[in-house]
């Protein structure tokens, strides 16, 4: 076939012929490429011989190409250098030693970045680029790291990610003003965090989380920066204080119980949950018998339909399947575990040991909650124990009863509606706060004050902190006081959380962006793969 000018390839480089072979297009070109030796940069004049590199390039209409470029190897007359003869060189075409064109190339390392290694071998190998995953990878890691520090920074978020929950955590930092992961540290600590800020001394503002790690580690290498107690953090740890508070007055803290009194009391609410269960497996029986579908019965009624064809199956409404125990609840191992408790083996980390022995992939705190009704039996009969002295303001405070179900309202559901705006509240969630005011008058008080604080937040008047902080310790709410002494300590990084618009939210969501990438990669990728896909594509060097 004749030249091809319309595929051209460079200003160097003339096409001889394109022809098809064994299914992929072969384009056959001379190029003149450079004629400076790589090792000293002599210029020659002195061909040595002819030299072909086969590459790779983009595809033609859906099939594979491949260039074969025929470049001159040249003699290098300097007598000092190393390298007796070289081949020219095509620095906007290709690499040295590539076997594809640096545009495949980025082809290759931008799929890598956006979909990983097994992904991308399948896409490109539809798309007629193969490479397989070994190579994008390579590719990837091998121009995908950008110098960190050549990119100047003013505005970060700092907060931490877990390699492992509960066990192992690393560092994420986050560019706020260019909404872009800055770097990704394999470790969580004082020092990692301190090396990163010191090389860069542009850094103006620092927004993190409560952790005093962060704090520390700001304050050591980066003096000049303004902190920020992030807003979201601050919300939950007045959060978590109010329900350490409702836990206090709950006479069965951290749990549910029906309230103490008479057996038909208890049984009013399963009665009626089970009368209305039975009128909607009549009202269902109706339906199909009038020639409805169980598809339009399902719309209709909002039931599942394996439990729809259960009923329908059935002359009288089926009891409630409760499903077997497995190897995530304690219960599978009841029998075990009554043993080593009648053994005197009761300690709970000593027990989990024990039970992961057997099989068990439950957490602690599941097998903590199993073991709290041996632990304490008194309370799962409703008995009154004794309790620690506490202030007389919350002696004479009784449990919040739910009025729709008879049953006591958590401290965690408390705690949750403490902080929730009035307009925000369903008709039943307003029942509750109501309960909740009524037998708990500190509830109340931390009620109008989460209010003020949500407030505060959104306010951007620095000033009404102080006032905050004195009320909160004059309100005898033990929980409130320690919540406001430790906003004190760390006073002028909440002003500014106040006063400035920066949080840690783009830090948050790269936080999740981060557990995506990692748990599509199985978990398998060190830090190195895992920082260049966190890392922005556009910023790396081609």
């Amino acid at each position: 076939m004749g030249k091809r000018p319309g595929l051209a390839l460079g200003p160097d480089i003339s096409i001889e012929s394109v022809e098809l072979s064994q299914e992929r297009w072969v384009i056959r070109a001379d190029a003149r490429g450079t004629r400076s030796c790589p090792s000293c940069g002599w210029s020659s004049s002195s061909r040595h011989s002819w030299h072909v590199r086969r590459l790779q390039d983009f595809p033609i209409q859906g099939t594979a190409a491949i260039v074969e470029l025929r470049l001159a190897r040249w003699r290098c007359r300097n007598d000092t250098c190393a390298n007796r003869t070289f081949v020219g060189r095509l620095p906007a075409l290709v690499v040295p030693f590539a076997r594809r064109t640096s545009r495949l190339g980025e082809i290759v390392r931008l799929f890598g970045h956006a979909a990983g290694g097994r992904v991308s071998e399948r896409l490109l190998r539809r798309l007629a680029m193969p490479a397989s995953r070994d190579t994008v990878l390579r590719e990837l890691k091998k121009r995908g790291v950008r110098n960190v520090a050549s990119v100047p920074v003013r505005i970060v978020g700092i907060d931490d990610w877990c390699w492992q929950k509960g066990d192992t955590y690393g560092s994420i930092i986050v560019d706020l003003e260019r909404r872009s992961v800055a770097d990704i540290l394999p470790v969580r600590s004082v020092a990692s965090t301190q090396d990163w800020l010191e090389q860069h001394p542009e850094i103006e503002v620092v927004s993190r989380d409560r952790c005093g790690l962060y704090a520390q580690a700001v304050r050591q290498g980066a003096p000049q920066a303004r902190q920020i107690a992030d807003r979201f953090h601050l919300v939950q740890n007045l959060r978590m204080a109010i329900e350490r508070q409702m836990a206090r007055v709950s006479r069965f803290p951290g749990r549910s119980f029906l309230p103490p009194g008479s057996d038909a009391e208890r049984e009013a609410p399963r009665q009626a949950s089970r009368e209305a269960r039975l009128g909607l497996f009549h009202y269902v029986k109706a339906l199909h018998a009038g020639g409805m579908s169980v598809a339009r019965i399902k719309e209709k009624t909002g039931v599942g339909r394996q439990t729809l064809i259960r009923w329908l199956d059935s002359d009288d409404l089926p009891a409630r399947r409760h499903p077997k125990p497995t190897l995530r609840s304690p219960a599978y191992f009841r029998e075990f575990l009554e043993q080593q408790w009648a053994a005197g083996n009761r300690r709970g980390r000593q027990l989990l040991h024990d039970l992961r022995h057997r099989g068990y992939i439950g957490s602690h705190s599941h097998l903590a909650r199993f073991l709290a009704e041996w632990r304490h039996p008194d309370r799962a009969t409703g008995t009154k124990t004794e309790t620690r002295s506490m202030p007389t303001v919350f002696v004479e405070e009784n449990m919040a009863i739910d009025p729709v179900t008879g049953w006591q309202i958590s401290p965690q559901v408390a705690a949750a509606l403490c902080l929730t705006p009035t307009g925000m509240l369903t008709p039943r969630q307003q029942q509750k706060v109501t309960a909740l005011k009524q037998s708990s008058p500190s509830f109340a008080v931390m009620r109008r004050l989460a209010m003020l604080f949500r407030g505060l937040l959104r306010s951007k008047k620095a000033e009404k902190l102080e006032p905050w902080l004195r009320a909160a310790k004059d309100s005898a709410i033990p929980s409130l006081q320690q919540f406001a002494g430790t906003l004190r300590r760390d006073f002028t990084a909440v002003r500014n959380a106040i006063a400035l618009p920066w949080s840690n939210g783009q830090a948050e969501g790269q936080i999740n962006r981060l557990k995506t990438l990692k748990r599509a990669m199985y978990g398998r990728a060190g830090i190195e793969l895992l920082r260049i896909r966190m890392m922005p594509f556009e910023a790396q060097p081609n």
